[in-house]
């Protein structure tokens, strides 16, 4: 059955009226305040599609990159450039775009996979990635197809950030593609790490619209800080959990939160 969370339920994940703006923009301006911008490019680092071309090309151009989109599912895996320092890594900068875009798709989802990884170390750095630039997608130049976004050292919508897409994912949790991306009752399946404090975080001045029928934003960590602006044709959904389970159906949720967040705040 289709059904929006009750009551009870969305009180305990979604708070960001109640949310300090103020806090989350500070805390996110000094993350930023030393990262590097890169020209050259859209996103600042090296995208890898999953199963190749045959399923997403990605070109870039000055301050730009496309991602050209061939089948309904499309997993990207992107090795930032930034692995030196310390702080949030600009994954986007301000003045920068990515386009995710199809034609001939009734529609499409993409799972980005933002992982840090040092090649000279051998090991995953705990460094939250910043979107501070300009995210669309379109289907046949259309506002249209879904676009999640993942990093396990936490997401940061910065205060220049915009999305305009058909519907929207921001976690720290891993997300299982056993099958595809979705589970067998069309659910998408949360795995966080046990004990994450990761943290999901969109500054006062940031700008979400979903604004195709049926759209959604969900936003899922073990800690989630709003404090942007949301505009959906749909619903919007703040999820403080390590693992859940969340089915979306013409912007309705069903969420089954399957282990919750060690967080004081959650959302």
């Amino acid at each position: 059955m289709r059904r929006q969370a009750p009551q009870a339920a969305r009180s305990a994940i979604r708070s960001a009226a109640r949310w300090r703006a103020g806090c989350a923009s500070a805390a996110l301006a000094l993350a930023l305040a030393t990262a590097p911008v890169a020209h050259g490019q859209g996103f600042v680092g090296r995208g890898t599609v999953v199963g190749g071309d045959a399923a997403a090309q990605i070109v870039d151009s000055a301050n730009h990159t496309d991602v050209l989109i061939h089948q309904d599912q499309v997993v990207i895996d992107w090795s930032p450039s930034d692995l030196s320092g310390n702080g949030a890594i600009n994954f986007l900068p301000n003045g920068n775009s990515a386009t995710y875009q199809s034609r001939g798709l009734a529609g499409f989802t993409v799972l980005n996979r933002i992982v840090p990884y040092d090649p000279a170390s051998g090991a995953v750095l705990n460094r939250a990635i910043a979107l501070n630039g300009l995210i669309q997608s379109r289907v046949d130049n259309a506002v249209g197809g879904n676009v999640w976004f993942y990093s396990p050292g936490g997401i940061l919508v910065g205060s220049t950030g915009v999305f305009d897409v058909g519907g929207l994912v921001l976690t720290s949790n891993a997300i299982d593609v056993t099958n595809g991306l979705y589970g067998g009752n069309g659910e998408i399946r949360f795995r966080g790490a046990s004990g994450s404090l990761s943290a999901v975080s969109v500054a006062r001045g940031a700008n979400i619209k979903a604004l195709a029928t049926g759209s959604y934003v969900a936003l899922v960590a073990p800690r989630v800080e709003m404090s942007g602006t949301v505009n959906v044709n749909g619903s919007a959904a703040y999820v403080g959990a390590e693992q859940a389970d969340v089915r979306i159906n013409n912007g309705l949720f069903d969420i089954a939160m399957t282990v919750g967040t060690g967080d004081a705040h959650g959302v």
